[in-house]
């Protein structure tokens, strides 16, 4: 039975809202939610409730989760039944999850440094550690990539408790749905027919989820294995056999893959790219990577009593490992590597923030010495303006004439030049009206009227009196070049 998803806006107990559905699976949804009590993001986990005991039992089990207080844990927030269905508010927790960051790491060929892999494994391993050490043991049966998300400031949450179950005296227990676990990490009695599920299940699932983390390659399921087993192979690829494999960094023939014609010729496979990931394990000495595979074949042994028999005894020998690790395996001293969350639809700001801070400053203009030594650009020398002495109108200093009454400015004198602040913008306007003689042999322009006195265009002088016109301008017409007299009007 496939159970549909709530649309975004929907309240749920009378205070969740849901905002969009963060994943689907076998046993139901989860949902991202607000609070609207206290606009706080929770995760909301939807199961169908099956059974008249269903509703008791999953209320112990809400009890239980209620009890699990760890910096690796999501806090447990409240339970509730409504509709025929079971819901469980965890907190909800910001970041990516490890599969995401391995799988961009892989396709960027980065590298997550091995020490901080293994503290985050580490990490989880504590968790599981307290989780088992409840009255009674809690397992948790679904520890996968998928349910561990990294935090912005690189701290490793176990999420997805709601498969989990609580045993008793050896009693099998199950949460809510039979959970058969996610191929490749869980183990063969976490499947049908199956001894049941018990600490050491938990234990096989952080196996494999420490393989794909140094290896970005997800291990075998059970039955993939149990028939390399019955063929006499290898049953899990070791980590000497995954870096042997590895292609080498510069290929001989880039772009080979490419090299086809359409409809002519099919297209290869593309060439397996060098991971520079997994290359971090050949950094580490023969001695050390082989207990590192040991531990990994060790925890996902097929039969239950051939594993740790505890989270416990798995983290001790991690723990080992870790301090014998190399420098060049270190993560760096500064800065920390942000996890990308492929979920999100807003700006990363910090992320921003800090690319602006670190982006080198280019100047748009270069700067000025101001140390006394030649400027890098001319100046730009300071303009002046000239008055007429006799009717004291400004004019432009290169004018020979006034504009406002025709006086010649060939004389004046250097005082009446006065230096103002550039730029000059606008030319001051003529105000006195000229007429022209139709006499004088300028037949475009119009007898009796009026039309403004302005610049020569070639030596920008103003023309009046009786000096020769060579740009007069009637209103919408232009005068004949040779004009020989201009009459003042007024005068």
């Amino acid at each position: 039975m496939v159970m549909e998803t709530l649309p975004p806006g929907s309240v749920l107990s009378g205070r969740y809202r849901i905002e969009r559905v963060l994943g689907s699976g076998g046993f139901g949804h989860v949902y991202l939610s607000v609070d609207l009590r206290t606009n706080q993001q929770y995760a909301i986990k939807e199961y169908l409730v099956a059974g008249s005991s269903g509703k008791a039992q999953l209320e112990h089990e809400a009890r239980v989760l209620s009890q699990l207080h760890h910096p690796n844990l999501p806090a447990f927030q409240d339970a509730f039944d409504e509709r025929g269905r079971y819901y469980i508010v965890l907190g909800y927790i910001e970041g990516s999850d490890l599969t995401d960051l391995i799988r961009i790491v892989r396709m960027r060929n980065e590298v997550v440094p091995l020490a901080r892999i293994m503290t985050w494994i580490i990490s989880i391993c504590d968790a599981i550690t307290f989780m088992h050490g409840q009255n009674p043991p809690f397992i948790h049966r679904d520890i996968k990539p998928d349910n561990i998300r990294i935090t912005p400031d690189g701290t490793a949450i176990l999420v997805d408790l709601g498969n989990a179950k609580a045993v008793a005296d050896g009693a099998r227990t199950l949460f809510f749905i039979r959970h058969q676990g996610t191929p490749g990490y869980a183990p063969l009695e976490q499947y049908p027919g199956g001894s049941g599920t018990d600490t050491r299940s938990d234990v096989y699932a952080l196996g494999g989820t420490l393989y794909f983390a140094l290896t970005t390659h997800e291990p075998p399921s059970v039955s993939t294995r149990n028939q390399s087993i019955q063929q006499s192979h290898p049953d899990l690829p070791s980590l000497q056999e995954q870096l042997a494999n590895n292609p080498p960094e510069t290929s001989a023939e880039p772009g080979a893959a490419r090299q086809f014609r359409l409809g002519v010729t099919k297209p290869s496979k593309p060439i397996p790219r060098h991971s520079r990931h997994l290359a971090q394990l050949g950094t580490l000495p023969p001695e050390l990577l082989e207990r590192l595979n040991a531990i990994i074949k060790q925890a996902m042994a097929m039969k239950p009593k051939e594993r740790y028999q505890s989270t416990a005894d798995l983290c001790n020998d991690l723990k080992r490992v870790l301090a014998a690790l190399p420098e060049s395996t270190q993560p760096p001293p500064t800065g920390t590597q942000r996890p990308v969350d492929t979920h999100s639809t807003q700006p990363d700001l910090p992320m921003l923030f800090e690319s602006m801070q670190n982006a080198p400053v280019t100047p748009d203009h270069p700067s000025r010495d101001t140390s006394g030594g030649s400027p890098s650009q001319p100046t730009a020398a300071p303009t002046s303006t000239v008055h007429c002495p006799q009717c004291n109108a400004e004019v432009r200093p290169q004018a020979t004439f006034c504009p406002q009454c025709g006086n010649a400015l060939a004389n004046v004198p250097k005082k009446n030049i006065a230096p103002i602040p550039p730029p000059a913008t606008t030319t001051p306007p003529f105000t006195t009206l000229n007429t022209l003689k139709p006499t004088q042999g300028n037949d475009n322009a119009i007898p009796g009227v009026p039309v403004s006195a302005i610049e020569c265009e070639s030596s920008g002088h103003a023309k009046a009196g009786t000096h020769n016109c060579t740009c007069y301008t009637a209103p919408n017409r232009r005068t004949k070049h040779g004009a020989t007299s201009i009459e003042t009007s007024g005068k």
